[in-house]
């Protein structure tokens, strides 16, 4: 009976690797997932198929990944965090979620040994992800955390009413005149492990991403409307042919009349990068200026010199959607975006290993499951009193 049941999951398998499942064959393929009861016989399964795959060649596609995801982590089975996942979960997330792309083969060919996969957390400590977070500074120096104040009415600046709606955002409601003028200057900052929406005074929305800011005036004035930024933050600016919409940062200016666009201006980043969803953009600095198509990017590299190409947009936007998306991402690139994210320093212990990884990782999950995943990678790195350990 066993050797049948195991032929079942075999079967179920391949159809679902092929793509030619039925839905039925599809539930009770996740249904096995989920169980954790046959954990054995899939783990070979992926490890036959993933050595036969070849270098450089994805297991899972994009769409069989995601709902692989989905499925493990919408079962009851689902064990919270600082308890042991089923063996599948931790080679689903690495197989099907992270997608190693160079440096894991050539280090199994050589030892002919895997690497070891091991619970991520030490001693029962975890980081959860980050989430809505962000300290309001009025114009009069007065802070407000966002994160601890209720729905409603949070502060009125001159003619501007300034409320936190029920979904979380925060809302400019301006009831001053046309020719206004600005009464002062607001700053929403969000910190290590936080995040934010703005609705501005003028109807514009913006999302903030972690460790990140954004100074506007509570009334845009008649002429123009002007924006400050750090870190990173997505516009979906409000078309106004009299009033261009201005966006500095780091010694550059981005300005549109309304359109769709993601700043990325992180110091350690070393460039700042600006991509355009819809619409038209000029980026501009004290040497140079360029003009962007949808799916551009500009990136503006060390001593001013700006560089356009074209990139994924959701390569640049994923965060806003609440995933981690990595393109050729090297270990570095990787810890960074887990610190900011998950309010940890990261601390390289020697030789920092060399590889890449693409895919997509849902920001909502606990950071054990992530360096789980790295770990299966063969990036050996820990999680020690709330630091990120990387040895060789």
């Amino acid at each position: 009976m066993h050797g049948d049941q195991d032929n079942r999951i075999q079967y179920l398998f391949n159809r679902y690797y092929a793509g030619i499942a039925t839905p039925a064959e599809e539930e009770e393929f996740m249904a096995v997932i989920r169980s954790g009861a046959h954990d054995a016989e899939v783990e070979k399964l992926m490890k036959v198929h993933w050595l036969e795959s070849g270098e450089d060649i994805h297991l899972f596609d994009q769409t069989k990944s995601k709902n692989i995801l989905t499925s493990i982590l919408s079962s009851p089975k689902y064990k919270p965090a600082g308890q042991v996942r089923p063996l599948w979960l931790r080679y689903a997330a690495a197989a099907a979620i992270l997608l190693v792309v160079a440096g894991l083969w050539t280090e199994w060919n050589r030892s002919g040994k895997e690497p070891a996969v091991v619970e991520a957390s030490e001693k029962g400590v975890d980081m959860q992800p980050g989430g809505d977070k962000a300290l309001l500074t009025l114009s009069d120096g007065a802070a407000i955390e966002l994160d601890k104040v209720k729905s409603g009415l949070v502060a009125r600046q001159g003619d501007t009413e300034i409320r936190k709606r029920e979904d979380g955002m925060l809302v400019y409601d301006n009831r001053a005149p046309s020719n206004a003028k600005a009464s002062g200057f607001n700053k929403v900052s969000t910190p290590r492990g936080g995040q934010y929406k703005v609705l501005l005074p003028d109807g514009s929305k913006v999302w903030l991403n972690a460790s990140s800011s954004i100074r506007f005036p509570s009334v845009f004035p008649g002429s123009e409307r002007s924006v400050e930024i750090t870190g990173e933050a997505y516009f979906e600016v409000t078309k106004d042919q009299n009033r261009p919409f201005t966006v500095r940062f780091n010694g550059s200016a981005v300005q549109v009349l309304g359109t769709s666009f993601n700043i990325m201006a992180y110091p350690e980043e070393g460039a700042s990068r600006t991509t355009l969803v819809e619409g038209e953009v000029s980026i501009r600095n004290e040497s140079q200026q360029a003009r962007l198509r949808p799916g551009q990017q500009a990136a503006v590299l060390p001593g001013g010199r700006i560089q356009t190409t074209f990139k994924p947009i959701e390569e640049a936007v994923a965060w806003k959607d609440g995933m981690f998306y990595f393109k050729n991402a090297g270990v570095q690139d990787v810890m960074r975006q887990l610190s900011r994210w998950y309010d940890v320093e990261v601390s390289y212990r020697g030789q920092v290993p060399v590889k890449q990884f693409t895919g997509q990782v849902s920001r909502d999950v606990n950071l054990s499951e992530i360096i789980g995943m790295l770990r299966y990678a063969g990036v050996n790195c820990s999680l020690r009193d709330g630091i990120i350990v990387v040895e060789p």
